[in-house]
């Protein structure tokens, strides 16, 4: 419940700025041309003054979790000692980190030398958003790293997924990327679909998905054998901190809520909303940033090839195909690993 509230304050800003994005290519109009000029400076400013808002308690945070640190330094007899397990230094760079480049995108030179490589428009607020929550998601994953730990606190705590979670968790995603395409504000439900890129599928593409999926699995199968041969320690640590995350949904009922929970609402977000906007490469590194919960490691690495393979089939068919792909491959390997 707390994860649905900290996303829905994120769709302030998605929202604020799909508001403003939609004045700026057909304005709202008001007779009086004191209002309708108020109305262009607060509609123009409202997504920037949001996004300083943001960063700057960002900032507030980062000062915190420094005082926490030093406490931690000059008298750890006062701190609880879970608490000494976290290096709250790390974290504090990381917050002071993202916050400062969660400014740049906020200046339009940096908007337009980025426009020479990404697929965005510098002049557009909706994708100067995006690139600050791109910052804000790569920075505060790497930090999250550090605040929960590496495995051996992953395993000792009690973090177990219930399929209740997993659906919770998949709902904000997929609000985000509603949002972040203007459903009702820039665009209708029609124009919004097609901009997620969902659409029906074709035998070819039910026949794409399988064997797609079918190579993911095999994939899957080479990494954690390969992993196993070469470091069974590391591979035993992280199978366990698997089991105590997905072991309750260890269930046909489970695999299907974790197949399309995460299909439909990770799919909708990075390759529907971003990918089209950030780029196949980005967006994969997105991706595989938001599935840090084993910290880095070759899942890792094998979860960003994962992202590039959605994202050439994406860019080659549809979202729906992605949808089906991701959902067939986390049902079927919950499913297999049953066994």
């Amino acid at each position: 419940m707390e994860e649905l509230l900290l996303y829905s304050l994120l769709l302030v800003p998605v929202v604020a700025a799909n508001v403003s994005e939609r004045h700026r290519t057909r304005p709202y109009t008001s007779q009086d041309s004191r209002t309708q000029a108020l109305l262009d400076r607060a509609l123009r400013a409202m997504p920037y003054a949001l996004l300083i808002v943001a960063n700057l308690v960002m900032l507030g945070f980062m000062g915190l979790v420094l005082l926490n640190a030093l406490m931690r330094a000059l008298m750890p007899e006062l701190v609880a000692p879970e608490a000494l397990t976290v290096n709250w230094l790390v974290v504090s760079v990381a917050l002071l980190l993202t916050a400062i480049l969660a400014f740049l995108p906020l200046l339009s030179g940096v908007r337009r030398w980025l426009a020479r490589w990404l697929p965005i428009d510098p002049d557009s607020v909706v994708h100067m958003t995006a690139l600050v929550f791109a910052i804000y998601q790569i920075g505060l994953s790497l930090g999250q790293i550090a605040l929960i730990g590496g495995p051996q606190t992953l395993i000792q705590s009690e973090m177990a997924l219930t399929v209740w979670d997993v659906i919770l968790s998949g709902i904000p995603l997929a609000l985000l990327a509603l949002a972040g395409v203007g459903l009702l504000i820039r665009r209708d439900g029609r124009s919004a679909l097609e901009r997620l890129g969902l659409r029906g599928l074709t035998v070819k593409q039910l026949l794409l998905a399988a064997g797609v999926t079918a190579f993911l699995l095999g994939l899957d199968f080479l990494v954690n054998w390969a992993w196993q041969v070469a470091d069974p320690t590391n591979f035993d640590l992280l199978q366990k901190v698997s089991d105590n995350l997905f072991g309750g949904l260890a269930t046909i009922g489970g695999a299907l809520a974790l197949g399309l929970s995460a299909g439909i609402s990770e799919e909708l977000l990075f390759r529907g909303a971003v990918q089209p906007r950030l780029g196949m490469l980005l967006t994969a590194i997105l991706f595989a940033i938001g599935h840090l919960q084993y910290g880095l490691s070759i899942a890792t690495l094998e979860v960003f090839v994962i992202g590039l393979a959605l994202g050439l089939v994406r860019k080659r068919t549809h979202t729906t195909v992605c949808i089906l792909i991701h959902a067939a491959y986390n049902t079927l390997g919950m499913l297999l690993g049953m066994g």
